[in-house]
């Protein structure tokens, strides 16, 4: 059993970076196999070039493919479950889509970028295990899914210090993912899809049941602050709000909530 690594650039307009431990007539298939489903998905829900998700936003509508379904269906979960913090048209507000059997009836320019990107490391994952890997992470562009045995280190970087400082903070993450959302690399971007103004937060970082769920969680927790603590708990998943004062945990792991933020031991 080795360790195996690649990293490409000019993916999903960011870069992907995986990990793997495999045999080591595996290792090199199991990299490909990720690379292959991350530009399989990319045709998919791609918002910057032609893809099934801008041929339904043109045309209205149509029958979504499954993994499309899967994302609409997760998206307007958290819709609801947020008060509409997590929307998937941001931009838009309001009504969005309509799943009505196997049709989607979309209403607004959907905008999945918040919970794509998770979804696709997922996928790319699952796809280095059927290509034989014992284990893999899988970061796409900050989004990182791992599964497997074991466990990985992953460091949040500091929101407000230079680019050499060290780590605000570092996660255990054995199966499931870990997503970021804030201001360090792309200003005020992110929008309260409820107000259509930018959100005051600085940083929210997620630590979920998969990659998916953590990258639309950290936008949610992001818009809602301190208010999205209970959010987390009931989708099973942890977060760490960051403050001009330093890192907040959430109470929705009792005395185990402070355990995101002490510096996890390398194994």
């Amino acid at each position: 059993m080795g360790r195996y690594g690649a990293r490409w650039e000019g993916v999903l307009g960011s870069f992907l970076e995986v990990q793997v431990l495999a045999p080591p007539w595996r290792g090199a298939g199991a990299l490909r196999a990720v690379l292959a489903e991350v530009e399989r998905l990319e045709a998919v829900f791609s918002r910057h070039r032609e893809s099934e998700l801008t041929r339904l936003v043109r045309r209205g509508g149509g029958r979504p493919s499954p993994e499309m379904r899967e994302v609409l269906a997760l998206a307007l979960r958290l819709q609801e479950a947020t008060g509409g913090a997590f929307h998937p048209a941001p931009r838009h507000g309001g009504e969005a889509l309509r799943l009505q059997g196997k049709e989607v009836e979309i209403l607004a320019p959907l905008d999945l970028d918040g919970l794509a990107k998770g979804y696709i490391a997922d996928r790319a994952a699952e796809a280095a295990l059927r290509a034989g890997a014992r284990a893999v992470l899988v970061n796409l562009g900050g989004d990182l899914a791992r599964k497997g045995p074991g466990r990985a280190e992953v460091a949040v970087e500091d929101p407000l210090g230079p680019d050499n400082a060290p780590p605000a903070l570092v996660l255990p993450l054995e199966e499931g993912g870990v997503a970021t959302s804030g201001l360090r690399h792309k200003g005020p971007h992110l929008l309260d899809p409820r107000t259509g103004r930018p959100a005051p937060g600085l940083q929210a970082t997620v630590l979920g049941p998969s990659a998916a769920l953590a990258d639309g969680l950290a936008k949610a927790l992001f818009v809602l602050g301190r208010k999205g603590f209970p959010l987390l708990a009931a989708f099973g998943a942890k977060g760490v709000l960051f403050a001009p004062e330093g890192p907040v945990p959430g109470p929705e792991g009792g005395s185990d909530a402070q355990t995101l933020l002490q510096p996890a031991k390398l194994l």
